[in-house]
């Protein structure tokens, strides 16, 4: 029964947000299509109002990073900075990170100097993403209008302008790429420079630059080609440029190549994961990304079946959009770069590793790209078919086609505006669970954070059934809970967290054996039992003497993590013996699964 509530809501809810889209739209419209708005709207003159939207973007991104709390990742990325050694940030971490240590080392001053930890990491992140709307603002080509609204997009004002990672040096670096396109070939140094700084700071950033390079590559030989100077293009300064950014390349990669022990979600050594697996499912994946980045939300998961048919309307908008995308692009002669950065970014999407917020760059490059061809045309040119098409219908769908062409711009906005408010609305999870340990000076006990295990059997074949039943594989090194909580921390609270070397508040993404998991779990029991444990888990396996119920349940946190338009909700359960629970005396029991 509450499944089938739920399931009305969400379809309630998609429908109302679906209605209220199409209905801004129509308004959003209406005003455009009066004369001195259109005046405006469409004038490519820099001046007040980008000095005004980059202030309400600052303010706005400030406002939501104010409330957001930090995520495993933006905490796995200060821990690295503030107790890793330079030497482990340099050459060690990123075989385990999977990208290079530009971002670690600009966050380390701060962490290690004792900066505080959400203030510092929200400005830092900050600073770069304001650079790069800026950059946007005051240097793109685009009308005022599309100008004005684009800072507002979910990925460039939530997903890369709220969450503190290093994609907001990568987009800073695409758009300064954008900026010194067009005279590339005159100042190709500046060019380069900017392909570099993508190259340094993200794996993602090699992948996209490294397509721009081969595109350039290839006009140089086909410009000396149709000079008949072919012999010559050794000696051009643009592929020397380029010679010595594949080197710096080849560098990073092999400063970055998982070792073979590197654990990912989807793998646990180099094995699995090179281990390609081409189905259509990966081609749908593949094709699903364009959606995701513009107009589109997948689902969740396919738990239930309506989630397997909500994909069918989402595969064929995706064949559209890319479809659409060549058109354009070809009769803009932007074709190659298009599809080649997209292909290599796509595949190593779906074939390696991916999250939801990497789909962001498929949205920044189709940015750089109508930046670059605008910048070089003076305007977006369409194809025939599209032109004699729209000449031939009536004015009603005329309206309509230009609604829906305004979507990818109006529909994320609304992710932004559903997140942010998700973000302010409901806590992330830390902030409490870190107050309730302080509060009753937990920390001075032995607290067991939770490692990360995985289902022997497919998760599809065990759903609904008590973990307690399952076999499990362990991974006693990647603690996510210990390294999401320790910075509210002036030390590592968690005993079983980097046994060997407490100091490390960040985990390494490493997989292990039996023989080595067993090493570990030998020197937690040299420790005695918890006194405290953050979340349900398989502490049997670790202490086989031990009575789970000696563990009473004291408090459940929700979990809220927004994405678009829903949060992943979850909770976090913290457990305490029954001798802590007396000896407090101020601590309820409350009813939870027990410990197993």
């Amino acid at each position: 029964m509450s499944m089938f509530v739920a399931k009305s809501f969400t379809k309630t809810l998609t429908n109302f947000l679906i209605n209220g889209i199409i209905y801004m739209s129509i308004i959003f419209w209406r005003i455009l299509m009066k004369e001195k708005f259109k005046i405006w709207a469409f004038s490519k003159e820099h001046g007040k109002c980008d000095v005004i939207t980059l202030i309400i973007y600052l303010l706005g991104v400030c406002t939501v990073s104010f409330f957001h709390e930090p995520w495993f990742d933006e905490a796995q990325a200060w821990a690295i900075a503030r107790s890793g050694t330079i030497k482990e940030i340099l050459f060690e971490i990123p075989h385990y990170e999977g990208h290079p240590p530009l971002w670690h080392l600009i966050l380390a001053p701060f962490a290690k100097l004792g900066a505080p930890y959400e203030l510092s990491l929200a400005a830092v992140n900050i600073f770069f993403m304001t650079l790069a709307v800026a950059v946007l603002l005051f240097k793109s080509p685009f009308p005022k209008l599309i100008r004005c609204l684009l800072p507002f997009n979910f990925f460039l004002f939530y997903q890369y302008g709220v969450v503190s990672r290093p994609y907001c040096i990568l987009v800073l670096a695409i758009f300064l790429a954008a900026v010194c396109y067009k005279n590339r070939n005159e100042h190709p140094v500046k060019y380069l420079l900017c392909l570099t700084l993508m190259c340094a700071i993200h794996s993602m950033g090699i992948i996209i630059a490294g397509a721009f390079c081969i595109v350039w590559l290839c006009e140089i030989f086909a410009e000396k080609y149709r000079a008949g100077k072919l012999a010559t293009v050794f000696k051009d300064k643009r592929c020397w440029l380029m010679a010595s950014l594949l080197i710096l390349v080849l560098l990073i990669i092999v400063e970055i190549f998982p070792h073979y022990n590197t654990y990912t979600p989807s793998s646990s050594n180099t094995d699995e994961l090179f281990s390609f697996n081409f189905s259509i499912s990966t081609l749908l994946r593949f094709m699903l990304i364009i959606t995701e980045a513009t107009v589109g939300q997948m689902p969740p998961g396919p738990q239930y079946i309506y989630d397997y048919i909500s994909l069918i309307p989402l595969c064929a908008l995706s064949f559209f959009l890319f479809a659409l995308c060549c058109m354009l692009f070809c009769k803009n002669k932007k074709l190659s770069i298009f599809l080649l950065t997209y292909t290599l970014f796509a595949s190593f999407c779906v074939l390696l590793y991916s999250s939801v917020h990497h789909m962001g760059l498929v949205m920044i490059l189709l940015i750089y790209l109508f930046w670059i061809i605008l910048d070089e045309n003076g305007r977006i040119e369409l194809p025939k078919f599209f032109v004699s098409l729209y000449n031939s219908v009536g004015n009603a769908l005329k309206i309509a086609i230009k609604i829906i062409a305004f979507l990818p711009l109006i529909v994320p906005i609304t992710w932004t505006g559903a997140s942010s408010y998700l973000d302010i609305r409901y806590p992330y999870w830390l902030n409490e669970a870190a107050d309730f340990i302080k509060e009753y000076d937990l920390e001075d006990y032995r607290i067991l954070s939770p490692w990360t295990q995985e289902l022997v059997e497919d998760p599809e074949d065990v759903w609904g059934v008590d973990e307690a039943t399952l076999d499990w594989e362990d991974y006693p090194l990647i603690n996510g809970i210990a390294v999401a909580l320790d910075p509210y921390f002036d030390y590592n609270v968690f005993y079983n967290f980097n046994i060997d070397d407490p100091e490390q508040t960040f985990q390494w993404h490493k997989s292990t054996t039996e023989e080595e998991n067993e090493e570990i779990f030998a020197k937690w029991r040299e420790q005695g039992p918890p006194d405290v444990v953050l979340d349900r888990c398989q502490i049997t396996k670790v202490y086989p003497d031990i009575d789970v119920n000696d563990y009473v349940a004291v408090k459940r946190i929700e979990v809220y993590k927004p994405y678009k338009f829903k949060t992943d909700k979850q909770y976090i359960t913290i457990y305490v013996t029954k001798d802590l629970f007396n000896k407090i005396g101020t601590l309820k029991e409350i009813t939870a699964k027990k410990l197993y």
